[in-house]
């Protein structure tokens, strides 16, 4: 059985791409589940319901969020139904929304879930190793696949080393640049610790370049504006699990640019 896990989404360039591009890259790697970072996909900051179905459309299986999940306001209208969409499981336990799914395919049960890191974040969150524990203790899966969101790299491997082998496939996003570190834990993990991103390769993580250089060289800051001419990237990893023994036989690190 083969994942396909695709890095921020990020803007107009993001989602054009992704329309463009996974169609052809699900029938060249023969792809049966395919997850998506949607947290950028509304204009750079959060998703709004028109393109998490315009996902579901591209036969998108699961959609992760992140610490912009609620950027755009329009996701409080449809979060609660939208059955393929997860925001972190460590956010405060008042939060809508869903904090995994659960997938059966071909009998095969799949929970995908997604934590925030807490280093150079947000406090309020949850300790997400602590969450992810809990999680475990309480469902009884195939395949464990999580997204951490989170900016430092050495909390990801952190997280990862703490659950290998208890949770398939471990991948970073948030950063929006893809890391040269995919592996095979020792006990089985599959991890990477950024996905990378999916929109525009000519400006910085997403966006204009000029009003963000203008913040480091003045300290003013400028409205981030999402970049919507130049190259398009397309950063994604997929992965190859044994459907009898659920261990990761194969993977495959994905960077395009037109």
């Amino acid at each position: 059985m083969r994942f396909l896990l695709i890095g921020d989404v990020f803007g107009e360039m993001g989602r054009n791409i992704l329309k463009q591009e996974l169609p052809r890259i699900k029938k060249e790697y023969g792809i049966n589940f395919v997850i998506v970072n949607g947290e950028n996909i509304a204009h750079g900051k959060g998703i709004i319901e028109r393109y998490y179905k315009e996902l579901l459309n591209l036969n998108v299986d699961v959609v992760t969020l992140g610490n912009h999940a609620f950027s755009n306001k329009n996701v409080y209208e449809f979060i609660d139904d939208a059955r393929r969409l997860i925001r972190p499981i460590n956010f405060p336990t008042q939060v809508p929304g869903s904090d995994y799914v659960t997938v059966n395919y071909n009998g095969i049960k799949i929970t995908v879930f997604q934590v925030l890191g807490k280093v150079f974040m947000d406090d309020d969150y949850l300790n997400p190793f602590h969450t992810a524990e809990n999680l475990l203790e309480t469902l009884n899966s195939d395949i464990y696949i999580c997204d951490i969101h989170a900016e430092a790299t050495s909390e990801k491997i952190a997280f990862a080393r703490h659950f290998d082998g208890k949770i398939n496939i471990v991948v970073g996003t948030h950063t929006h640049v893809q890391t040269n570190d995919a592996h095979i834990m020792p006990n089985g993990t599959m991890y990477m610790s950024d996905l990378g991103m999916t929109g525009a390769l000519d400006g910085i993580i997403g966006v204009e370049e000029d009003p963000i250089i203008h913040q480091y060289l003045t300290g003013e800051h400028k409205r981030h504006i999402p970049k919507s001419t130049g190259r398009k990237q397309f950063n994604a990893l997929m992965v190859e699990i044994n459907e009898q023994t659920h261990k990761v036989t194969k993977f495959d690190i994905i960077h395009m640019v037109q």
